[in-house]
């Protein structure tokens, strides 16, 4: 049965990782009520304003079904960003590697903040910020390997849009894209960093304009 697990992890270790992920997960929700329920993710943040709008829709009342939902969703975000770890660690190492290291907070149960994310904001800009930055990484890499970048152009502004929204859930980010952008142009891919400026900054305008249209101020949820 050993041989078998190993054989199926080497000949697919995606989907061994996130069915691990998922297992570990399952447990963690059904059975440990204080899952994503840390004091510090009670902050006001747009996140536990979007919970509350799913409780009233969905009539739930008690704390109990309100805490089993949050630890549900912060579950499936969580899956998502071990998900964009290793394919990061997969085009800057190689699968065993990336395998080893997503395994980490595929086990972990703070899922993944180990630690040093404080608020929820923190923990749902994460992936976003993982997500463009494995998109921005892929395209470089197949520059890199000399293919027509303007093939590939639309791909930088569909980084900058999740890097965007990034920073409108977790603005602290700014400096994470602004990192990425000054990487860009030192490895002189000005287009690639201009179209990831212009997807970033649409993403922060259309979504500034449709929270003012819903009467929804996002500053108050800017806490330094």
């Amino acid at each position: 049965m050993l041989q078998g697990l190993k054989r199926f992890k080497e000949k697919h270790p995606f989907t061994s990782l996130m069915l691990i992920a998922i297992a570990v997960r399952i447990i963690a929700v059904v059975f440990v009520p204080g899952f994503g329920s840390h004091g510090e993710l009670q902050h006001p943040t747009l996140f536990i304003a979007f919970l509350e709008k799913i409780k009233a829709l969905l009539g739930i009342s008690d704390s109990q079904g309100m805490m089993f939902l949050s630890r549900s969703l912060y579950a499936l975000v969580s899956l998502f960003t071990v998900s964009m770890i290793y394919r990061i660690c997969d085009l800057t190492s190689n699968k065993q590697n990336a395998w080893l290291l997503a395994l980490i907070p595929a086990l972990s149960c703070i899922m993944p903040s180990f630690g040093i994310i404080e608020n929820a904001s923190a923990f749902l800009g994460l992936p976003l910020m993982l997500y463009g930055a494995n998109v921005v990484l892929r395209q470089e890499v197949l520059r890199q390997n000399n293919l027509n970048e303007n093939v590939h152009r639309t791909s930088f502004l569909i980084a900058g849009l999740m890097l965007g929204l990034g920073i409108c859930v977790w603005y602290e980010s700014a400096f994470v894209v602004l990192s990425i952008l000054l990487i860009l142009c030192i490895r002189r891919n000005f287009k690639g960093a201009v179209m990831t400026l212009i997807g970033t900054l649409s993403s922060i305008v259309a979504l500034g304009l449709l929270l003012w249209a819903l009467g929804v101020n996002p500053l108050k949820y800017i806490q330094l």
